[in-house]
């Protein structure tokens, strides 16, 4: 039997036949290139109890004893939960489904009660087969310890119920700065939302006063309720945290608020007493229309002013 000798012009006479019908639509050709799933296209629904963990992202570690109130958005209470005494979970005895929008509340004495809005999520295939419950992580910090300093932009610094005088300092108006400080390390606030009272939980400086005749600017629009007049002005979370890692503070847990005062018709040796509070889960448009902050708002820090004609 002869054998068949392939010469290099047949390999190209049958590469040029290959384009030919290719090109004319006779053979086509399906090309894919290898596609790797994403975590998410593995996940799955599941129906599962709730496994929540409390956990402080300041100090560390877990929260035991801490309370769980698990709202749906219909605002009914589902369950209330208590998380271990020597562990940091709770776990629901009612089963939810992945997607399910729920509102849970977390508080536990020294701690900032907070309202965290939670989806329950979906599972890996893997876990949804071999778990008994869907794990959702919870966070809230340890309540921070807050004095306040006031200085004005001559340098002097006032204490508490102690008075500014204008006819001493030879001026009609003041530049003054509130300093807060955070005390304690590793702790802190949070700011959230109440979902059942439709308010905001913030941390708010309230400047107050009984009198007419002085006025402030750099610190919002006023709000008068009978013969006081307020000003509020909301203070950032991360100026009331302080937190250390070794022996850096990332968060140093100070902030300062600076406006102006003028003694307007203030008279020569008239008096003006000025309130400052700091306060934690207030809502200024509650305060506006009650005369509160809020059914929980509580004073962190008060420093008291006469101011002197």
């Amino acid at each position: 039997m002869a054998s068949i000798r392939i010469k290099g012009w047949h390999i190209v006479a049958i590469a040029l036949i290959i384009v030919a019908m290719w090109y004319t639509g006779v053979l086509s050709f399906s090309i894919q290139g290898h596609q790797e799933q994403t975590p998410e296209t593995q996940l799955v629904d599941v129906n599962k109890p709730l496994q929540f963990a409390v956990v402080d992202p300041l100090g560390g570690g877990g929260l035991a004893s801490a309370n769980v109130l698990v709202y749906g958005t219909d605002k009914v209470l589902k369950e209330s939960l208590t998380t271990a005494t020597d562990g940091y979970t709770a776990q629901t005895a009612l089963p939810y489904q992945s997607g399910t929008t729920l509102y849970v509340e977390i508080s536990k004495s020294g701690y900032v009660t907070r309202w965290m809005q939670v989806t329950v999520p979906k599972m890996t295939p893997t876990d949804a087969q071999a778990q008994t419950t869907n794990y959702i992580s919870l966070q809230t910090v340890p309540l921070g310890t807050y004095t306040i300093k006031v200085t004005d932009q001559f340098g002097n610094v006032y204490t508490d119920s102690s008075d500014l005088n204008f006819t001493s300092l030879n001026v009609s108006t003041v530049s003054i700065t509130i300093s807060i400080y955070n005390t304690q390390d590793n702790t802190g606030y949070i700011s959230s939302y109440d979902p059942l009272n439709g308010i905001n939980l913030r941390s708010v400086l309230v400047l107050g006063t009984a009198g007419s005749d002085v006025s402030i600017s750099g610190a919002g629009g006023s709000i008068t309720r009978g013969t006081n007049s307020y000003w509020c002005i909301t203070v950032n979370d991360d100026g009331l945290t302080r937190q250390i890692i070794g022996n850096q503070y990332v968060k140093p847990g100070v902030t300062s608020i600076t406006f102006t005062i003028n003694k307007g018709a203030l008279s020569a040796g008239e008096e003006q007493d000025f309130t400052f509070t700091l306060y934690a889960y207030f809502d200024q448009t509650y305060f506006a229309q009650n005369g509160i902050g809020g059914p929980d708002a509580s004073s962190l820090a008060t420093f008291d002013l006469t101011l002197i004609g």
